[in-house]
């Protein structure tokens, strides 16, 4: 039961009223006292002065025998108010009275006030409330002799009532006066105390009320005594520190309930013994063991016996070192992520105790999976599920290591489907990637299971053949081996879709391991191999050389003279006519030439290492825009014939295909002040395997801006009349390698032919490239192809041999006339 509460307002009134009626009566009593002990005093002193003077009076006159004087004295005395009563007692008989009837009467001790006793030489006194009694011996001689005295007793009696009131009268106003200060003191005092106590008190404790109803922060503003507002100042402190740590409580509470409510991973706090005490986080697990309340169980109920020991090691090891523990094991389907902390009590600087662990379990299943899969995209391809090039790199290097331990050879072989970028640019790369997918499995179905098979990139695969033979040699030859039988594997159709593919592929090798030799080295070297492969005809094998590396070298110097070259401009222009049927120059194509150090380079070999560099772009640029500059000086120096139409400039499908390309084109001609029907863009039927829409959408711009194309090489790339009805195209141009099937009148070269044919049907002009005997050129002209080109008229020529030759055919041609 609660104790009963009192008020301190209460308190203090009612002992300040106790402590005002104390001190009334006290105060009261002893003024009572000092009053009538004052009072006393002073009417005994006064009984004592005037009876002693009639004492004297009495024995003088009683020694003279004037007993009548004597009497008068004794009643003039009792005129007095205050005298009630007087009597001289002589020999236990009244003699003298106040009071007529008492003469003669005895007197005996009981007739004396209590106490009296007429004996003895002393004065005797007594008092009853206001009477005073005093008892005088009086002496006197009764005869002649000196010696002859009688003794006689003088009995008074005063009443001092009147006076005796009057002194209550008196020591009540004083004790009312007296009260009337205390009252007033206690009122100031009630009043001081309820003003600079009470009030500041009230204030406090409402002020209290206030934060215990949680209206903290607010203050208290007040001009108290100095005590008090220091009390106020302290309260007032309090209370903002309460706000502010209420505030951060508040936002603790909500950052540990979102923290809560976010926390998808489960903690438990477990006491020194190894029980479960409590649970934080989420109260959900998709651990099913989890899902129950496990309080005041042992912390690895729920463990197999192996996990459940691990734990118990991580906990002890938690304990002693008194740090974090992590450790991961497997519980069913889920990997789960440990973490033991230990919870320290630092209070003891010098002696830090662990007063138990907490436990988080976190479910790192999906984090594990995810790991598993960036582990197994980092390594192995996402499309065909090989190893890729960095785990390839990872393994060879095991391999060579094995390998020098071992003292057996091994080989990689770098396998490239030939003309693979056909199929991607005609038939897109979904069509190309199940291409690939399906290679990827005819490689794995076709080796050794120990064998390691790798997609590097693109339509580049790697087979290691591990430990093939105890000497280079032999290693290299049961590489060749394999490598014939994964040719005859890729050669099988590939049935995709809609689709049959028949494919072949170039196939590198290279055998290690060699001193100093690394993956690096190995990888490169099955490359060149792969890429001589690749140069002898293709769907062919090649084994690594050091001839080979050199030519690898050789090729990536001629890469770099030819950026070297395209920086310096040091390329020269040649120009091979183009005559029609009449023998009249009807035109040139310009060709390039490059003397790389002076060493002629043939354009076959720098034109492909420029597309191969993207150089081409930049070296397409600068020949036309010399081809424009030369086409104008002819004109402005008035050297070409009436005849001449065109100057046709070779565009490489890269250039073609260049953003800029456009732009180019009509400002060379702009800026050279040339008509766009002077220049002839050649292109070759490979522009067709880029995006159609592009091609088409810039053909027919530059088509109606008043340029012209012609198709080179026509029926050796991507041959398709669909281009041919739908393109712009104004000219076709027989490849030489259909005009050399022309060796006879009589027997017809049905290519040329149908090209022919072809062109006339479809409005464009023919002109034939290659012609190198006069049999070739009446066949082409019996057959309504009209213009030609070739070294039966003139090779290539510098501009001045070009120059000349127009010379030479004007001079001829008036002759003729």
């Amino acid at each position: 039961m609660a104790a009963k509460r009192y008020s301190l307002r209460r308190a203090l009134l009612s002992w300040s009223a106790l402590a005002l009626g104390i001190t009334a009566l006290v105060v009261s009593y002893f003024l009572f006292q000092a009053m009538t002990s004052q009072f006393a005093t002073t009417w005994q002193s006064k009984m004592d002065a005037e009876l002693s003077a009639l004492r004297l009076t009495l024995q003088n006159q009683l020694s003279q025998g004037d007993w009548s004087h004597a009497d008068q004295s004794l009643s003039r005395m009792a005129t007095r108010l205050h005298v009630r009563h007087l009597q001289l007692i002589v020999n236990d008989r009244v003699r003298l009275s106040t009071r007529r009837a008492e003469l003669g009467d005895t007197v005996s001790v009981r007739n004396l006030p209590t106490g009296f006793r007429l004996a003895g030489t002393e004065a005797q006194h007594a008092q009853q409330e206001a009477e005073f009694f005093q008892l005088l011996p009086v002496s006197f001689r009764s005869g002649n002799k000196l010696r002859d005295n009688q003794q006689a007793w003088l009995l008074a009696h005063y009443d001092a009532s009147l006076q005796y009131h009057r002194l209550l009268s008196q020591t009540a106003q004083k004790v009312a006066l007296l009260l009337a200060m205390l009252l007033l003191y206690t009122l100031g005092l009630q009043y001081l105390i309820k003003r600079e106590v009470l009030k500041p008190l009230d204030r406090l404790v409402t002020f209290t009320r206030t934060l215990r109803d949680g209206h903290l922060g607010s203050m208290i503003r007040t001009h108290a005594s100095a005590e008090f507002t220091q009390l106020e100042t302290a309260f007032n402190s309090l209370s903002r520190h309460l706000h502010h740590s209420m505030q951060q409580v508040r936002d603790q509470h909500m950052r540990d309930q979102a923290f809560t409510r976010a926390f998808p991973d489960v903690a438990f706090l477990i006491d020194n013994e190894g029980h479960i005490r409590s649970r934080y986080g989420s109260g959900e697990s998709p651990i099913r063991a989890l899902q129950g309340d496990l309080s005041g169980q042992p912390f690895s109920n729920w463990l197999s016996e192996h996990d459940a020991a691990q734990q118990e090691r991580c906990r002890q090891q938690a304990i002693i070192s008194q740090d974090t523990v992590i450790s991961e094991f497997r519980h069913d389907d889920f990997y789960i992520e440990s973490r033991m902390t230990p919870l320290l009590d630092d209070s003891n600087s010098h002696d830090v105790r662990t007063t138990g662990v907490l436990w988080l379990i976190r479910d790192i299943s999906e984090v594990k999976r995810k790991q598993q899969l960036i582990e197994y995209q980092a390594n192995f391809d996402a499309l065909t599920s090989l190893a890729n090039r960095r785990f390839a790199m990872l393994h060879i290097d095991k391999k060579m290591a094995h390998a020098r331990r071992v003292g057996r050879y091994g080989a990689a072989l770098f396998i490239d489907l030939d003309h693979f970028k056909n199929i991607n640019d005609s038939l897109g790369h979904p069509v190309g990637d199940k291409l690939l997918i399906e290679m990827g499995s005819r490689l794995i179905s076709a080796v050794r299971e120990e064998d390691m098979t790798a997609r590097l990139g693109g339509d580049e695969f790697l087979l290691l053949a591990d430990e093939l033979a105890e000497n280079p040699e032999t290693a290299a030859t049961l590489a060749g081996e394999q490598a014939a039988r994964l040719l005859e594997t890729i050669r099988q159709p590939f049935q995709v879709d809609m689709h049959s593919f028949h494919l072949s592929a170039s196939i590198g090798i290279a055998v290690y391991p060699y001193p100093d030799q690394e993956a690096a080295d190995l990888i490169r070297q099955a490359d060149t191999a792969m890429y001589h492969a690749k140069s002898q005809g293709r769907s062919s094998i090649s084994v690594y050389t050091e001839n080979m590396q050199q030519e690898t070298q050789d090729k990536l110097n001629l890469f770099n003279d030819l950026h070297q070259a395209i920086i310096d401009q040091a390329f020269t222009l040649v120009f091979q006519p183009q005559l029609n049927d009449r023998g009249d120059v009807s035109g040139a194509e310009v060709l390039c030439r490059w003397s790389n150090k002076g060493t002629p380079v043939r354009p076959d070999i720098f034109i492909a290492a420029a597309e191969e560099t993207s150089l081409i772009v930049p070296l397409g640029q600068w020949i036309l825009s010399e081809s424009c500059r030369t086409l104008k000086r002819w004109q402005e120096q008035q050297l070409l014939p009436a005849t001449f139409g065109r100057l046709a400039v070779n565009i490489s499908p890269v250039q073609f295909l260049d953003p800029g390309f456009e732009q180019l084109v009509v400002s060379e001609v702009e800026n050279n002040g040339l008509s766009p029907d002077q220049l002839e863009l050649e292109i070759t039927e490979s522009i067709f395997l880029g995006d159609k829409g592009i091609i088409r959408s810039k053909m027919e711009n530059l088509h109606r801006q008043g340029f012209s194309f012609a198709l080179d090489d026509f029926g050796t790339g991507y041959s398709s009349l669909n281009y041919l009805q739908h393109l712009p195209l104004d000219k076709l141009k027989i490849d030489r390698a259909f005009v050399m099937d022309i060796s006879d009148q009589d027997r017809p070269a049905r290519i040329v032919d149908s090209i022919i044919q072809m062109g006339r049907n479809l409005n464009m002009d023919i002109i034939a490239e290659g012609v190198e005997t006069g049999e070739q050129r009446d066949y082409l002209q019996a057959r309504f192809c009209h213009h030609y080109q070739g070294f039966l008229f003139s090779r290539p020529l510098a501009e001045e041999e070009f120059l000349q030759f127009l010379r030479q055919n004007k001079a001829s041609r008036t002759a003729e006339v």
